[in-house]
């Protein structure tokens, strides 16, 4: 993954070769256990709604429209707080080591809302709306504190990436984190997956303290550089009407960034639809849970082996040409998809595509944002971003489940919502692209 160069640098780190590989095992160690945090709790969570009866319009507020909810209010403060803050540590590290314990013991309580939700309904007697109520309720309580302690990491980790990785191997690095993002779902699918209906509170138990326990790690043995008087300014204390001004100063008035965030957004919401009811779908075919946990092995290892191959491309052509080349494709898949499942084996090579295209997306434009965005202020401007992701994500989430619902649970429009949405993203990435060559016109000509 690495060149063979004497150095490599970002902002006032210095790095032989050997000392940035040194991080950037680091970091896909923390990265695994992320990955294997997240692909865990999807499929625990949808196989927990199942048993307590939720609906579609649930399961879609749940699942989708909530954590967007919580991904718009939260993403964009904690990005701007720690853009703006300094200490011995750095200014991702000290957040992220405080909010990692929290978030694996959260996962942990998640596991035992059944047991608490029981707990309650012989509690309340009478008064009780039933057990599955009460398992529905802690459940929301539990999955919105965990959904925004996930994101908050998640956001805190591309931070740190940003600004601790040098941008000439960003292509390679994010190749190398589809691997191990990959790998982990394997491991889950093959031998964990199907432990889920039957011994989910242990699942959870093992995967949060693991997480817990890995993503400390990661933190101890990473440092950060210094940040100069530039990247200091405006580092006192901020008040929420100056942080709302700043936000719409530095972000929502640019009309180049809008196009970046609305370019973002549309590539993004691509795979929310089918990802949010793909295990839904399948159950509705008749596909049990170990056929479906080895189609998503399968496809998961086909994209290991492009993984490699797509870094190396966003190195050589770009972040931005290889996710419009792979939005194009997609569209293609998924609007086949819609005409083409009827049964089992439709769907599964539709999955598998789904699966592998949507793969060759994560990797090509996870460095996007920070090649798109300013350096000092990455957080703030992927905070920005958030918002009108997280809007247009709970807008779609509450017309795609009460749609489901009312058609009988036809989750083929699942493919035909990311075949539309596909085909948005390569427009608006096209009229980004115009606007940056005027972008840099402009700029020579001043």
């Amino acid at each position: 993954m690495l060149e063979d160069k004497s150095a490599y640098a970002v902002g006032t780190l210095r790095y032989a070769g050997a000392g940035l590989a040194i991080v950037v095992f680091w970091l896909l160690f923390g990265q695994f256990a992320i990955a294997f945090r997240d692909r865990s709790a999807i499929p625990g969570v949808l196989e927990l709604l199942r048993q307590h009866h939720a609906s579609d319009t649930t399961i879609a507020v749940l699942v989708s429209a909530l954590p967007a909810l919580l991904g718009c209010v939260l993403v964009p403060v904690v990005g701007f707080r720690s853009d703006r803050f300094r200490s011995r540590w750095g200014r991702r590290l000290p957040f992220l080591m405080g909010i990692t314990p929290v978030a694996a013991l959260v996962l942990v309580a998640l596991g035992q809302c059944t047991a608490i939700g029981r707990v309650t309904d012989r509690l309340l007697g009478s008064m009780s709306p039933g057990a599955d109520t009460c398992v529905l309720a802690w459940f929301c309580l539990f999955w919105t504190a965990f959904e925004g302690l996930a994101l908050v990491t998640v956001a805190l980790y591309g931070g740190l990436v940003n600004d601790i990785v040098p941008r000439p191997v960003l292509g390679r690095f994010y190749g190398a984190f589809r691997i191990v993002g990959l790998a982990a779902g394997i491991l889950f699918n093959l031998w964990v997956f199907r432990l889920t209906e039957h011994h989910l509170r242990e699942v959870f138990l093992g995967i949060g303290l693991f997480f817990g326990a890995a993503c400390m790690l990661m933190c101890v043995r990473l440092k950060e550089g210094e940040y100069g008087p530039a990247a200091m300014e405006g580092q006192g204390a901020v008040s929420w009407r100056s942080m709302g001004r700043t936000y719409w100063r530095e972000c929502f008035s640019d009309r180049y960034f809008l196009l970046v965030f609305l370019a973002l957004t549309a590539s993004e919401l691509t795979f929310m639809p089918f990802n949010t009811f793909s295990q839904l779908y399948a159950d509705s075919l008749g596909m049990d849970k170990a056929q479906l946990g080895k189609l998503l092995a399968t496809s998961y290892a086909l994209s290991i082996v492009l993984s490699s191959v797509i870094g190396w491309m966003v190195d050589r052509y770009s972040a931005a040409s290889v996710t419009v080349w792979t939005m194009g494709l997609y569209a293609c898949v998924a609007c086949g998809g819609f005409l083409a499942v009827h049964d089992l084996t439709s769907f599964s090579v539709v999955y598998v595509l789904h699966v592998v295209v949507a793969g060759t997306y994560y990797t090509a434009a996870a460095s996007l944002p920070m090649v798109l965005f300013p350096r000092a202020r990455f957080l703030q401007f992927d905070g920005a971003k958030r918002v009108l992701f997280s809007t247009s994500n709970i807008a779609l989430s509450f017309l795609l489940g009460p749609m489901l619902d009312s058609t009988s649970h036809d989750y083929g429009l699942t493919l035909l919502a990311g075949g539309l949405l596909a085909g948005a993203s390569v427009v608006t990435f096209r009229w980004l692209s115009r606007a940056a060559r005027a972008r840099v016109g402009a700029a020579s000509s001043a």
